[in-house]
């Protein structure tokens, strides 16, 4: 249990995630070993090719975790014309489930690399569901556009990134001392949520819990 990574923020830059999926490159820290997952799925096949890709997913995540994984990156990175993304949350929350029955969940860490973060409500809901860190590379790469453009007077590319990691930070524990809740550790996997709109067989599947 001691073999762990302290991180003092909820979302991290690309390098951050880069640096812990190579922590284990030379085989040294078995107990930190990285196991990539691509959430992408055929966009052919419509919903059914969505709910088929959740299932391999979650088997080969289990797989990963028998053969020695304790960090898994849920990505979305390259996607393509045929193959569109999974939404980030749907992701996480068909993944911490489906570990969660399994009873493996404590034996790994879920970070999130996703294009779809854009908000402090995006980072919430990831935490709220299982995500132990959130890298927003795409909004991140905005921002970073952005400041390059001119668009930000004033503002460092690399200051604007700061700026953004700091906002999505801040609000998440803004949102979590609203709930009477003071450390990341205690709001990770605590749902205080409710679900609005979406059908009963969907949030008892991959959000098992929600109101």
């Amino acid at each position: 249990s001691c073999r762990q990574l302290q991180m003092s923020f909820p979302v991290i830059t690309n390098d951050e995630l880069a640096k812990i999926r190579h922590v284990n490159r030379h085989g040294n820290m078995p107990g930190l070993a990285t196991y990539v997952v691509r959430g992408l799925y055929e966009v052919a096949g419509g919903a059914d090719a969505l709910r088929r890709r959740l299932d391999e997913l979650c088997v080969e995540v289990s797989a990963a975790i028998a053969d020695g994984a304790r960090i898994i990156v849920l990505s979305d990175r390259h996607s393509t014309a045929e193959k569109a993304p999974i939404p980030s949350l749907l992701l996480t929350g068909a993944v911490h489930h489906h570990l969660v029955r399994e009873k493996t969940r404590t034996q790994v860490g879920l970070l999130i690399e996703a294009g779809d973060v854009r908000e402090v409500h995006h980072v919430a809901l990831l935490v709220g569901y299982g995500a132990a860190a959130v890298n927003p590379y795409l909004a991140m790469e905005s921002v970073e556009d952005l400041a390059r453009g001119g668009y930000l007077p004033g503002v460092a590319p690399d200051k604007a990134v700061a700026n953004l990691i700091k906002a999505l930070g801040k609000g998440v524990l803004k949102v979590m001392s609203k709930m009477g809740i003071s450390t990341i550790a205690s709001y990770r996997g605590a749902q205080v949520f409710e679900a609005i709109g979406l059908s009963h067989a969907l949030v008892d599947r991959y959000f098992t819990g929600t109101t």
